[in-house]
């Protein structure tokens, strides 16, 4: 129990701390930082982590922006932690977004003209892993526990949470932060359709690059805003560049950079739909401009292309008349949307700050998570909807200027 007035009407037992070490699966962190919020405001609570605290030193790695939600963060983490973000987190601490005139880059890959440049609000580029490590600071985390089935129990009023070692625990409510394809959402659907997510009709590659070659790695720069940007082809393609790593400023060899690369699977993009390193880069040797080109022309050899899984659940409502609201879901376990829009960790965000809300507030069973969902489905989910058909233009040169992602950027739904 980790709280400090040890309150008996409430426990929470959150599912997922957010370690990815399988490279095809996409977990948050919001567990984490609901943990942070709850631990705050003196709320008791368990948090569970299916992998071995090891596996996180070897988890796959990205950078996720934080934009509208940023100021959120406030109230899920304690000050000495907030004043570390910039230091411990950002994919580069040397670089400081101002407070105005941020942009995003949009370039026409095939031919490097700049299409737009798309407004930016103060916004933080973090590394997943870097973040993950900082909210995970004063939070003990029981790891090696992986979610097998849950019961309730009408004596009590509590349910239990039972893991593949035999072991089990009980609390109030179980909130699952176990990811896009989340096996507490799944249990709480009966393992129905109704709570598996569905894979999108879109593939590629998700990478991260140290070319050690200062001269691409600042060609590659410019280009950037000076962390993010984005390039788009007429066959279709989705191009992703940003800094992930920037060890010494002065010494551009050591930069990494995240590299992205979707496209719509079909005919046309079979030979690419295997993501083998060398078919990337004929392809963008045949069609990219630079410094897409060298982009990917210049990875080095033998570097792995872990690909990109594309999930998608639209939220719903979890059956009260089964789990009496003693079931809430939370990041992208609530609603998993595709990515072209970079809203996942934002509203992740947003929905571990309204449920620590409802629950400091004294929110308890049914009311509590009928009230966290009525705010969550109608604020996520419209994104979830956005985003997809945003995912959708992205990659159709026809559509691509009336997107949401050219008309709005990253501006959050209203």
């Amino acid at each position: 129990m980790e709280a400090g007035d040890q309150r008996a009407d409430i426990h929470v037992l959150i599912i997922g701390a957010g370690i990815q070490a399988v490279l095809m699966e996409r977990k948050g962190i919001s567990g984490l930082l609901l943990a942070q919020g709850l631990k705050k405001h003196e709320i008791p609570f368990s948090i569970f982590e299916s992998e071995d605290s090891a596996k996180f030193h070897r988890a796959r790695e990205w950078g996720m922006s934080i934009q509208w939600a940023l100021p959120m963060l406030a109230d899920l983490l304690p000050n000495h932690l907030l004043e570390r973000l910039q230091s411990d987190a950002s994919v580069d601490p040397h670089y400081v977004f101002p407070e105005t005139g941020n942009t995003m880059p949009i370039y026409n890959a095939e031919t490097g003209e700049l299409m737009k440049s798309i407004p930016l609000v103060k916004m933080l580029r973090v590394s997943r892993r870097r973040l993950r490590r900082l909210c995970a600071e004063g939070i003990e985390v029981q790891y090696g526990k992986r979610f097998r089935s849950m019961t309730t129990s009408e004596d009590d009023g509590k349910i239990t949470v039972h893991f593949s070692d035999d072991s089990q625990t009980s609390g109030t409510l179980v909130v699952g932060a176990d990811g896009a394809n989340s096996a507490v959402r799944n249990a709480a659907f009966f393992d129905t359709d109704k709570g598996k997510a569905v894979t999108a009709g879109y593939a590629g590659a998700n990478m991260h690059v140290c070319y050690g070659d200062a001269s691409i790695a600042r060609l590659l720069r410019e280009h950037l805003s000076p962390i993010l940007g984005i390039a788009m082809h007429p066959r279709g393609h989705w191009l992703w560049f940003s800094i992930q790593d920037v060890p010494d400023p002065e010494k551009p060899e050591g930069w990494v950079f995240q590299l992205q690369w979707t496209f719509k699977l079909g005919p046309e993009t079979a030979g690419l739909s295997e993501l083998n390193l060398e078919n990337l880069k004929a392809d963008a040797s045949k069609y990219f401009a630079e410094p897409w080109r060298s982009a990917w022309e210049k990875i080095p050899p033998g570097t792995r292309v872990p690909n990109n899984r594309l999930s998608i659940w639209q939220p719903a409502p979890i059956p009260s008349e089964a789990w009496g609201g003693r079931v809430a879901l939370v990041g992208d376990a609530a609603h998993a949307m595709s990515f072209h829009r970079g809203q996942g960790m934002n509203h992740g965000i947003a929905d571990a700050v309204e449920l620590t809300k409802i629950l400091s507030a004294g929110g308890r069973g049914k009311e509590a998570v009928l009230q966290h969902e009525a705010e969550m489905i109608k604020r996520a989910g419209e994104e979830v909807a956005i985003s997809k058909s945003n995912t959708e233009m992205v990659h159709d040169w026809d559509r691509l200027m009336q997107s949401p992602l050219m008309q709005r950027g990253g501006d959050k739904n209203r």
